[in-house]
């Protein structure tokens, strides 16, 4: 199959003033050296930025004028919105996420819009990811998802089934539900390749114990329930394994995912 059969499609990120240079470096190159290039890349900058992050975005901009289109919000508002913005100025109907501190592998979008050919009615294609530190070969965990698509509906009931940096999301369903969380609504899948190298760093796993997350986690949890994918007892269910993930000490969140969780 040839490049020109498979869809055109945007890349989708957002990048804040405490994000660090040279890995907004690395993502982007892995953007650039993609066996498919990007028809459209659209940047989120949530808020001001440093000198030198615009530096390092104005030097690929030179290299790929005609891909880039900036988003400048003039306040820092969170992921989740600057995304939102972003998802209105993606052009075509296949919207490919991508964080701005981890590296997609050079075969990322080819895996990901051959799968769309094969399924068009398919509203998100993801796939799984290894985590790094330091150095991209420096493997330190992975975090598999399930691929077939009865398995995610039964993985999301306690987890989330994508690797959301891995994942490339229909942009008509993405607004027809509000988000890209699972719906029963649409066909998904996750491939079985490793799409992303994701950065960790030491303070990942004391940021997931914060109780500020709760109030989202329980907010997906009950739309999960009114979506008729749990039912009222594995939503409070796992209402309650997410509290105890609060609970718990950071070294010992730490063991449990990459012990148990993240293989």
């Amino acid at each position: 199959m040839c490049n020109d059969e498979l869809p055109d499609f945007s890349v989708l990120m957002s990048v804040y003033q405490k994000e660090k240079p040279v890995f907004l470096d690395q993502a982007l190159m892995s953007i650039e050296e993609q066996t498919v290039i990007p028809d459209q890349i659209v940047l989120v900058e949530d808020g001001p930025l440093t000198a030198e992050l615009d530096k390092v975005i104005e030097e690929h901009q030179k290299r790929f004028s005609n891909k880039y289109e900036l988003l400048k919000l003039t306040s820092n508002r969170g992921l989740g919105a600057a995304l939102q913005k972003g998802v209105e100025r993606c052009r075509y109907d296949w919207i490919a996420r991508m964080d701005s501190d981890d590296v997609s592998v050079p075969n990322r979008f080819e895996l990901q819009l051959k799968a769309v050919v094969n399924n068009p009615q398919l509203a998100i294609v993801g796939g799984q990811i290894d985590e790094f530190t330091g150095e991209v070969n420096h493997i330190t965990g992975k975090r598999l998802v399930p691929t077939g698509q009865e398995d995610i509906y039964q993985f999301v009931k306690w987890r989330s089934p994508f690797n959301h940096p891995s994942v490339m999301l229909n942009k008509k369903a993405i607004l027809d539900v509000g988000n890209y969380q699972a719906n029963g609504k649409y066909p998904v899948l996750n491939l079985s390749e490793v799409l992303v190298h994701m950065r960790v760093d030491t303070g990942m796993y004391g940021r997931r114990g914060e109780w500020a997350n709760l109030k989202q986690i329980f907010k997906l949890r009950r739309m999960l329930y009114k979506g008729k994918l749990v039912s009222r007892r594995e939503e409070l269910t796992g209402d309650f394994v997410m509290v105890a993930n609060v609970i718990v000490p950071a070294k010992l969140r730490e063991l449990i995912y990459k012990k148990v969780l993240h293989k």
